[in-house]
């Protein structure tokens, strides 16, 4: 509160006499200690860097395709599994699409540290449906002579208590496996100050780019003459940026507040970005700042994908491939994977550079990355076999072997 006063239109004088020590500490107080805010979501959210960072990372994973699949010899292939194709490509539940379920889920974990999908299973113990819970509804207790915990959720009036087995768990961030950490925990403080930031500049700009301040009067005055230079000063606080003030009578004006260069206004709106950026390691250039080059970008978001992104996707594959298949389909080797490959899509040039080298040293055949593409596999079935290539002559020649050696 002691911020929003100070911000308010310029006073000419309190209603009690400050002396100036009372004066110092007060300014201490509104402009280096800070006022202090509550660190909620509703706040959080209303910050660019912090509703940019949510909004990328939760369509990020929101975007990778899981599926069932299992091990053939040393080949990965897809499994024809129908209850769970449908829960992980169609349709988890009645209410959303895949993309959106794991959008969800990684809000929550986004804002609570960790976000939970209910696996609903069937009388045969296969899932039927999958359904996201809100983290912010949830207490969880242990077990004192088990030892096992117990995941108790309250949800318009219904609660429901869940073990550990009937949910899949994905954390921001974790110390114990347990209980998640958040953004709203992890970057409290930098969120406080660029909502405190953010604050300061909406009254700088409200109040005509003026701040508060006090007259001082060499001689006594009483409570009508007090009111009367007030109000004159008020007239100031027009909507005429350019109004002049004119002082008489010995009176002196000492403004309330810094400069917008003293307080390096932008400097710490920058420094939130960057903090952000670090806390959830998204690139800089992604919540549109930094002025690296294109190919820094490029590798930025390259390393986005393997070193921010893979983590989640890695922990969500072992969840769900212990969670989601049966028992029996567990010991047969299904597992669920993710493909994260879907995020270079919008990269064609680095998405060639990729193909090329898979080719060129027989990782992978030309259909596989046709497929990839979605395009048709080669006619003849020549884009089956794999090569490495000696020159730039036909496929069909390289593969008979009638190129000569380059």
């Amino acid at each position: 509160m002691i911020l929003s006063r100070s911000m308010a239109h310029p006073r000419a004088v309190e209603e009690r006499t400050l002396s100036w020590d009372e004066v110092q500490s007060w300014v201490r107080q509104v402009f280096f200690s800070g006022e202090a805010l509550e660190s909620s979501q509703t706040n959080a959210e209303r910050l660019s860097p912090v509703a940019a960072a949510h909004r990328i990372l939760t369509n990020s994973f929101g975007l990778i395709p899981f599926g069932p699949y299992r091990k053939d010899g040393e080949e990965r292939v897809a499994v024809e599994d129908p209850d769970l194709n449908l829960v992980l490509k169609v349709r988890p539940n009645d209410y959303m699409s895949p993309f959106m379920m794991r959008k969800i889920t990684m809000s929550n974990a986004f804002w609570h540290g960790f976000g939970a999908v209910w696996n609903r299973k069937g009388p045969d113990g296969r899932v039927v449906q999958r359904l996201p819970l809100p983290s912010d509804c949830c207490s969880i207790r242990k077990d004192l002579e088990t030892g096992q915990y117990w995941y108790d959720y309250s949800v318009d009036g219904v609660q429901k208590t869940f073990s550990n087995y009937e949910l899949s768990f994905l954390y921001f961030e974790t110390y114990d496996g347990i209980r998640g950490r958040g953004v709203l925990d992890l970057a409290r403080e930098t969120i406080a100050l660029d909502a405190m930031a953010q604050r300061y500049g909406k009254k700088f700009y409200q109040n005509g780019a003026r701040m508060s301040g006090i007259v001082k009067v060499e001689t006594d005055m009483d409570r009508e003459a007090r009111q009367k230079v007030k109000q004159e000063f008020r007239t100031y606080a027009s909507d005429d940026a350019f109004a002049v003030a004119v002082l008489d009578h010995g009176m002196d004006f000492t403004p309330m507040g810094v400069s917008q260069s003293d307080a390096q206004f932008i400097e710490t709106r920058n420094f939130s970005v960057e903090e952000i950026s670090r806390f959830t390691g998204i690139p800089k250039h992604m919540l549109q700042t930094g002025k690296e080059s294109y190919n820094s970008n490029s590798q930025q978001r390259l390393n986005y994908v393997t070193d921010t992104l893979l983590p989640y996707v890695v922990q969500w594959e072992s969840e769900d491939s212990y969670k989601l298949p049966t028992p029996q389909d567990r010991r047969a080797g299904v597992y669920i994977r993710g493909n994260v490959e879907v995020l270079l899509r919008a990269d064609p040039t680095t998405r060639a550079s990729f193909y090329e080298k898979m080719i060129q040293h027989a990782i992978y055949n030309p259909d596989e990355c046709r497929a990839k593409e979605e395009k048709n596999p080669i006619p003849g079935g020549l884009g089956k076999q794999f090569v490495m290539t000696k020159n730039l002559g036909s496929l069909e020649s390289v593969l008979k072997g009638d190129a000569a050696d380059g």
